[in-house]
């Protein structure tokens, strides 16, 4: 078991110091840790006498948060890393072959306890610190040690068993073997925003931390009180110490129990039978009416992302932009009038990225084949193009017009945003196939424990400025209309107009060189 553990952290250490990516990261993340630090320590300092002076119910509030937010933070993170590689040894047929399995999952658990005491010692021992010099005390400061620690152990635990209980459904699970595309994406868009609701909006931080005060994970504040001598329940205090250490064990022996369920287990395989007679949607939609090239290379997009969601995982990103307008809808209860037009914008953006961006390296391991195949450079990028803005169109219109009359948005201004979302979400493709084809990108990176080749950052910032320039006047227009901001001398009608055309033109002026570079590009690369 040592070995494997040393084994996982020198390699977790060689990924980060392997790459300029890790290395940035690393640094990244080294600078936040230790900013994090000095507040923490600050706030221990400063605070810390407070809270001894503070009323019991007050304490309880303060400690209960405490332990919410790092039961949270550490599990949060530790599941997703469990989800992506850690719940799985690398080389599974050769390890679990040398070694009992329970070796490898305590293993594995242990440098997950490893990579996570890393990251939080200096932000535990700013915050031991600061309470040790300041006010607090000694003895407090040892008790939010011992805490903090045992909280970190528990989080990581209870993570990593989440974990293994996710893989464990969805090697398990028919439905999600047969709607890989449609869960993975919902889940990458439910816990990421999720998670920044409960680190962002006040009223959802509330109402968590009230139902926790409710729940035993207020008992260990107990401690603290006792500690405090103002009171406290020494029955919930020694509960609170003996289910915290007690736990721990449990939690690592029901780990290896799942480890052992979810390596051994055959994954649940969708039934993909050849039926020559099918017709499906796609082919109904499009035999006809494009050509055969075109219409195979956008079906060909379309089966791998319903196979392979991770590939095209990447293009959820603009969703993230929403945030600040879900943040008004959860708080105000209502929907602000510039949603409907972000929404659709950043549908445009997600679809023009999904099959587009990365035109050449998307294809992995068989660019040779389509390179050679008997399909021009025109008809395969249109296919990707096409791949992107179909679905996207249905999908634009959907939102723009929902938000949009949950809005009250007058309908002159309704339909300018509509059509000005659904000119991105056309333009959108082929602007990215253009970016994609100046930086192409061949390496892969790891993803959710998959090796994908995704698009490059340059790929990504050369086609959201060109959107984005294309989107602006047209965006700018519909917010000086739904806002009221000042009085229009040529009234809203113009201005709309206006907008609606300039961003019309810059959009197919982009879309256009874009999709004749690409097809160019295409039809001439040669391999090295």
């Amino acid at each position: 078991m040592r070995l494997i553990v040393r084994t996982e952290l020198r390699r977790t250490w060689r990924k980060l110091m392997g790459s300029t990516r890790g290395t940035l990261m690393l640094l990244g993340g080294g600078l936040g840790i230790l900013i994090y630090s000095l507040a923490i320590g600050a706030g221990a300092f400063f605070l810390g006498g407070a809270l001894v002076d503070s009323d019991p119910q007050a304490v309880r509030l303060a400690t209960t948060a405490g332990i919410v937010g790092l039961l949270g933070l550490v599990g949060f993170f530790t599941l997703q890393h469990t989800v992506k590689s850690a719940g799985e040894p690398d080389a599974a047929d050769g390890l679990l072959t040398t070694v009992p399995y329970e070796d490898a999952a305590a293993g594995l658990l242990v440098a997950e306890v490893g990579r996570v005491l890393v990251a939080l010692a200096i932000p535990i021992l700013a915050l031991v610190g600061g309470l040790a010099v300041g006010d607090a005390g000694i003895l407090i400061a040892v008790v939010a040690l011992i805490g903090s620690v045992t909280v970190a152990l528990l989080g990581t635990v209870l993570g990593f068993g989440l974990g293994l209980v996710t893989k464990l459904v969805a090697n398990r699970s028919a439905f999600i073997a047969r709607h890989r595309a449609s869960v993975g994406a919902a889940v990458s868009l439910i816990l990421p925003l999720g998670w920044v609701a409960m680190t962002t909006v006040p009223t959802v931080q509330f109402r968590v931390l009230q139902l926790a005060t409710q729940s035993p994970l207020s008992w260990p504040a107990d401690v603290v009180l006792l500690v405090l001598g103002a009171g406290g329940d020494s029955v919930a205090a020694a509960v609170a110490a003996i289910g915290g250490f007690g736990a721990l064990p449990v939690g690592a022996v029901a780990c290896l129990w799942l480890a052992g369920r979810v390596w051994y287990a055959d994954p649940v395989q969708p039934d993909h039978e050849f039926d020559a007679d099918e017709r499906t949607l796609s082919d109904r939609l499009l035999t006809g009416r494009v050509p055969t090239a075109t219409r195979v290379v956008a079906q060909k997009s379309w089966l791998r992302a319903k196979r392979a969601p991770v590939t095209v995982q990447f293009a959820v990103m603009p969703f993230f932009f929403l945030v600040y307008h879900l943040q008004i809808v959860i708080l105000e209860r209502m929907v602000p009038p510039t949603l409907p037009l972000s929404a659709g914008l950043a549908t445009a953006a997600a679809f023009g990225a999904a099959f587009s961006l990365n035109p050449l390296g998307g294809e992995e391991g068989v660019l040779p084949l389509t390179l050679t195949a008997n399909v021009s450079g025109r008809a395969f990028v249109t296919g990707l193009v096409l791949a992107g803005a179909l679905p996207g169109v249905v999908v634009t219109t959907l939102l723009v017009v929902g938000l949009g009359v949950a809005a009250g948005t007058p309908p002159v201004t309704l339909a300018t945003g509509l059509t000005v979302a659904l000119v991105a979400t056309v333009a959108a493709p082929a602007i990215a196939v253009g970016a994609g084809v100046v930086f192409p990108k061949f390496e892969s990176s790891s993803v959710q424990g998959h090796e994908v080749v995704v698009p490059s950052g340059w790929a990504f910032g050369l086609y959201f400025l060109v959107l984005g320039v294309a989107v602006a006047p047209g965006s700018l227009a519909y917010l000086l209309a739904v806002r009221d901001l000042f009085p229009l001398p040529f009234g809203k009608t113009w201005l709309l107009g206006g907008g609606l055309v300039t961003s019309s033109g810059i959009a197919v002026a982009g879309a256009v060189a874009g999709f004749l570079y690409a097809a160019n590009r295409v039809a001439t690369y040669r391999l090295d």
